[in-house]
C-alpha cells in the first residue's frame, strides 16, 4: 500500500478545530458537551444547519476498498496516522481520539455495519470544534459513509454525507466537503490511483453515467448573505468522474472568510485536480 499522501488531512483541516474557551463564539455547544459528553439536541441557539454530500466512484471492488477503511481506529487513508479508541474496534458507542498539532479530536460511532458483499455503512459524531481562523463553531451528529458495490462489483460508489450546526454555515460546510473530497481521492490513490470511466457492459462498450446524476443539499456554493434555504435544490455539480456533488440554491448567513472562498459544490475531476485546491486552501 502506498504510504499516506504528504497533503495530509490533518492539515487541511488545521484550521478547524481547537479546544473551546469561556468567550469564544459557540462557547455554549462546549459548555454541553463537557457536562453530559453528549451533542445538544439539534441545533442550539447561535447555530444553524448545514447538509453537504460527495459522491465519488473508484475503479476499485468492494472488498479492495474494506481492505483500506475496514478499521475505524485506522484512518491513515484519511491522511490521519495515529489514533486511540476508548472501546472496541468497529463497534458503536466507540470513539476515537486522535490529534494534530496538540488539537484534539473526538468522534464516536452510531451506526456500523459491514457485510462482507456491502454496502459499508458507518455514521459518527463530531464533537464541537472551533475554528480560530474563521470564528466558527461546529458539531455533527451525523457524518456517515455509504459505500455500494457498482458495475456488477468491479466498482465502488462512495457516499459522504453530513449533517451539522454551525455558526457559520458556508465556511463550515466548504471545510466538511473539501475534507470529504480529500477522503475520497485519497482512498483511489492508496488502492492504486485509476480513474473510475464508468462500467464496461457485457458488449465491450463503457457507460459512463454517474451512480448519481444530480444532487440537492443546502450548502450554498459560495454564501453571499442572507439565510440558508433549508431544502435547496441548485444545480447539481457537473460530471467529472463518475462524480457528482449536490448544491443547494440558499447562500450563506455571511460570505466566508478569505481562507474559506470557493464554492461548497465543487466536482472532482481527478486528483491532480484536487489536490491543486487543497494547495490552494493552505495558503489562501
Amino acid at each position: 500500500m502506498p504510504s499516506a499522501p504528504s497533503l495530509r488531512k490533518s492539515a487541511l483541516l488545521l484550521p478547524l478545530l481547537a479546544v473551546s474557551i469561556n468567550g469564544q463564539v459557540g462557547s455554549n455547544a462546549f459548555a454541553i458537551y463537557n457536562s453530559t459528553k453528549r451533542l445538544p439536541d439539534g441545533c442550539i441557539e447561535g447555530f444553524a444547519a448545514g447538509h453537504d454530500e460527495v459522491f465519488y466512484n473508484v475503479p476499485y471492488t468492494y472488498q479492495q476498498v474494506l481492505s483500506v477503511i475496514g478499521s475505524f481506529a485506522n484512518i491513515t487513508w484519511n491522511g490521519i496516522n495515529s489514533t486511540t479508541l476508548n472501546g472496541t474496534d468497529n463497534t458503536v458507542g466507540t470513539a476515537r481520539f486522535y490529534s494534530f498539532s496538540g488539537i484534539p479530536l473526538i468522534e464516536t460511532i452510531k451506526t456500523y455495519q459491514k457485510p462482507a458483499n456491502g454496502p459499508y455503512f458507518e455514521d459518527h459524531t463530531l464533537a464541537p470544534a472551533y475554528n480560530p481562523f474563521a470564528n466558527l463553531t461546529i458539531y455533527a451528529p451525523f457524518d456517515s459513509q455509504n459505500f455500494t458495490p457498482i458495475c456488477g462489483g468491479t466498482a465502488t460508489s462512495l457516499n459522504f454525507t453530513v449533517d451539522f450546526c454551525s455558526t457559520n454555515v458556508t465556511g463550515a460546510g466548504q471545510i466538511l466537503h473539501d475534507s470529504h473530497v480529500f477522503d475520497a481521492v485519497t482512498l483511489q490513490e492508496f488502492l492504486g490511483n485509476e480513474t473510475w470511466t464508468g462500467c464496461t457492459n457485457t458488449n465491450g462498450s463503457t457507460s459512463t453515467a454517474p451512480v448519481i446524476p444530480s444532487g440537492t443539499g443546502v450548502v450554498g456554493p459560495t454564501g453571499t448573505g442572507g439565510a440558508v434555504s433549508p431544502t435547496g435544490t441548485g444545480s447539481a455539480g457537473s460530471t467529472g468522474n463518475g462524480t457528482s456533488v449536490g448544491g443547494g440554491a440558499g447562500a450563506g448567513p455571511t460570505a466566508p472568510p478569505a481562507a474559506f472562498t470557493g464554492g461548497a459544490a465543487t466536482v472532482v475531476a481527478s486528483f491532480g485536480a484536487v489536490a491543486a485546491g487543497v494547495v490552494a486552501l493552505f495558503f489562501l
